[in-house]
C-alpha cells in the first residue's frame, strides 16, 4: 500500500530505498519456515555456547505446536508468553505463529494484579513461563479472576525451581511429546498474530491486535532498514531489549523473520556480561534504548572491548540526547539509527537513514507510511511545516484495533489514522522531532512546556548522567517544573547550581522551581523513564 502523492520525507530516502513495497499476504509462519529451508545450517540462535540452527529451531517450536494443540489448544487462543530473553521464548513465539495461536507476550516482572488484568482481558487459558516466575501465574490462576488453564513452565539448567507440587507442565517434557511434522493449520495474513499490550505508562494497559499481515510488513520494512547497514549473511543481533516488548522483538526476531539473520541473546541487563557476549562473538547489530547507550559510554571496559564489530545501532523507546548519541558512535564506529513507534503500530513508522539523518530527530516515515501532524484540540486541521501539533500516523503496520475494547480504539483509530498522543512537528525535509507526550505536557502560566526540552538542557550539564522533568501543581502558575537528577559518580551539584544552570538556557518560565537527587530513575521494562510514576509520587506528597 502506497502513500499517495508526494510527500516531503520522500526526497530524504536513501538512494536503496523505495517509496512502496509489495507486502506479500501470508501468515508469519511462512517467512519462518522458508529460513529453515534455505538456510536450515545456519544460526538462528545464540546463547553463551548454545547456538541452535534453524533447522534444530523449526524442529523444536513444530513439536511444541503439535504438543500445545495436544492439550486443547487451537487457532485463536490465547497463549500467554512471560520469559526473559532466552531460547525457549522465541520457539514458543514461533510455534504459537505455527498454529493460528494468539501470542500474548508479558512482562515476567509484572506482578500478581498486573498478571491478572492482562490474562484476564485476554481470556488466556494456557501460559507459557520461566519457572522462576512460575509462582505468580499460579497464585493468578488460584485467584479465581483469570481462565488460565495450562501453566507450561520453562526450566533452567544453569537455575533450577523445584516445581514439585505446583501442577505446572514441563516444557522441555511437553515439547518431547509433540509429534515431529509441521502442523496442518491454515493461518491467513487478515488473522491475529499477536496481542501487544502497552507498556501502560500513560494507563491501563490495552492489548494492540496485530494480525500477520501488520507483522509481516514490519517484518519486510526494518529487514530492508537492516540490510542498508548490513548484509545479510552478516546480520547478527544482539537481543539485550525484551523480546515480549514490541521494539525487542521486531529488531530481532521480526527482522530476521525477513533476513534469516542470528540472534545472539542476552537475558540479563548486565553491561558486563553483554560485553563479554560481544567479545564472543562480535554480532553486528544492537538494539539499544538510551540508558543502555549511556552505561555503555561510561563502562571502563569498552575501549578494549570488540564494540567496533557493530555495524548499525538502532535505539528507540524515548530520546536519546545528542551528547550521548555523538560519544557512542565515536567510540563504536557504529551509526546509531533513532527510531519512533508505538506497540500499535507495530512498533517503527519512523528513523533516520543509514546515509541521511538529523541527529535530534526520529527520521523521517518508512516507506508506505503517511504521517501528519495536527492541532491539539480537534485534531483535524493539519499544522503547517515547523509547528506542533500531535502526531497521526496510516500505514500496513498500523494495529486492527484494542482488543475487546471499542472505546479506546474509537479514540485511538480515527478513519484509518491512529493518533499517537504524542507532540511533534515535521520540517521543510520530512524529518520529525519528537517534542513530548501530550499527557506529559506542563501549562506554566498559561505556556505549554515540554519536559524533554529541559531534559535535554540538563543532560548537557557535565555532572548530570540522567534527569527526568515533569510538571507539579503550583497555586499560582497552575503548574511548574521539578525536575530529578541522577548525578555522575563522583560529581556533586547543589539544588541552585541546577536552577542557576537551567537560567542561561531556557525561558524563566521553564526553569525548574524544584530539583530533587536521585540514585536512579524508575523505568519501565525497556529502561523509558517513568514520568507517570514521578507525578503519582509527587501528587500523593501534596
Amino acid at each position: 500500500m502506497s502513500v499517495e502523492g508526494n510527500r516531503s520525507w520522500h526526497k530524504s530516502y536513501d538512494p536503496a530505498i523505495p517509496r512502496s513495497y509489495v507486502y506479500p499476504r501470508i501468515p508469519v509462519k511462512d517467512m519462518f519456515l522458508s529460513h529453515a529451508v534455505t538456510k536450515g545450517s545456519r544460526p538462528y540462535i545464540i546463547l553463551d555456547d548454545i547456538v541452535l540452527n534453524y533447522q534444530t529451531s523449526n524442529m523444536i517450536a513444530r513439536k511444541f505446536a503439535n504438543a500445545l494443540m495436544g492439550l486443547g489448544v487451537k487457532k485463536g487462543d490465547r497463549v500467554g508468553l512471560m520469559a526473559a530473553n532466552i531460547p525457549q521464548y522465541i520457539l514458543a513465539l514461533q510455534a504459537c505463529f505455527k498454529i493460528g495461536a494468539i501470542a500474548v507476550p508479558a512482562n515476567p516482572l509484572y506482578t500478581v494484579d498486573e498478571i491478572t488484568h492482562q490474562f484476564k482481558d485476554c481470556e488466556a487459558e494456557t501460559i507459557v513461563v520461566m519457572a522462576m516466575f512460575a509462582d505468580k501465574v499460579i497464585e493468578a490462576k488460584r485467584n479465581g479472576k483469570t481462565l488460565i488453564k495450562n501453566i507450561i513452565s520453562i526450566q533452567l539448567a544453569s537455575l533450577p525451581i523445584d516445581m514439585t507440587g505446583k501442577d505446572v507442565i514441563d516444557f522441555n517434557e511437553l515439547t518431547g511429546k509433540g509429534e515431529d511434522k509441521e502442523p496442518d493449520v491454515e493461518v491467513t495474513a487478515d488473522d491475529i498474530a499477536m496481542l501487544q499490550y502497552t507498556g501502560g505508562t500513560t494507563g491501563v494497559s490495552k492489548g494492540c491486535c496485530l494480525t500477520n499481515y501488520n507483522i509481516v510488513s514490519m517484518a519486510y520494512q526494518i529487514g530492508h532498514q537492516m540490510l542498508q547497514a548490513c548484509p545479510y549473511e552478516l546480520v547478527k543481533c544482539v537481543g539485550i531489549v525484551p523480546l515480549y516488548h514490541i521494539f525487542g522483538f521486531n529488531t530481532t526476531i521480526n527482522a530476521c523473520n525477513y533476513i534469516g539473520g542470528s540472534i545472539l541473546l542476552i537475558p540479563r541487563p548486565d553491561l558486563n556480561y553483554l560485553l563479554e557476549s560481544i567479545n564472543k562473538h562480535e554480532p553486528t547489530v544492537l538494539t539499544a534504548v538510551p540508558a543502555l547507550i549511556i552505561g555503555l559510554n561510561n563502562h571502563p571496559k569498552l575501549p578494549e572491548s570488540k564494540i567496533r564489530s557493530l555495524r548499525g545501532v538502532i535505539c528507540g523507546s524515548s530520546p536519546l540526547s545528542v551528547e550521548s548519541f555523538n560519544e557512542f558512535e565515536a567510540k563504536s564506529g557504529a551509526r546509531i539509527i533513532e527510531g519512533y513507534g508505538a506497540s500499535e503500530t507495530t512498533n517503527i513508522v519512523t528513523s533516520n537513514m543509514i546515509k541521511t539523518r538529523k541527529i535530534g530527530s526520529v527520521g523521517i516515515p518508512w516507506p508506505d507510511v503517511d504521517l501528519k501532524i495536527v492541532d491539539l484540540d480537534s485534531g483535524k486541521d493539519e499544522m503547517p511545516v515547523g509547528k506542533e501539533g500531535e502526531i497521526i500516523v496510516k500505514g500496513p503496520q498500523v494495529m486492527t484495533g484494542y482488543w475487546m475494547n471499542e472505546k479506546e480504539t474509537a479514540i485511538a483509530m480515527k478513519d484509518g489514522w491512529f493518533y499517537t498522543g504524542d507532540i511533534g512537528y515535521i520540517d521543510e525535509d520530512g524529518f520529525v522531532f519528537i517534542v513530548d507526550r501530550k499527557k506529559d505536557m506542563i501549562l506554566c502560566s498559561g505556556f505549554n512546556v515540554y519536559p524533554r526540552d529541559i531534559d535535554e538542557v540538563l543532560y548537557q550539564h557535565p555532572a548530570v548522567l540522567e534527569t527526568c522533568a515533569i510538571g507539579i501543581p503550583d497555586i499560582k502558575r497552575g503548574e511548574t517544573v521539578k525536575a530529578f537528577i541522577v548525578l555522575r559518580e563522583g560529581a556533586s551539584l547543589t539544588e541552585d547550581d541546577v536552577k542557576n544552570y537551567c537560567r542561561e538556557k531556557l525561558a524563566p518560565y521553564k526553569v525548574p522551581t524544584h530539583v530533587e537527587f536521585l540514585n536512579e530513575l524508575p523505568r519501565s521494562a525497556v529502561g523509558k523513564p517513568l514520568r507517570r510514576l514521578l507525578r503519582e509520587k509527587e501528587l500523593k506528597k501534596s
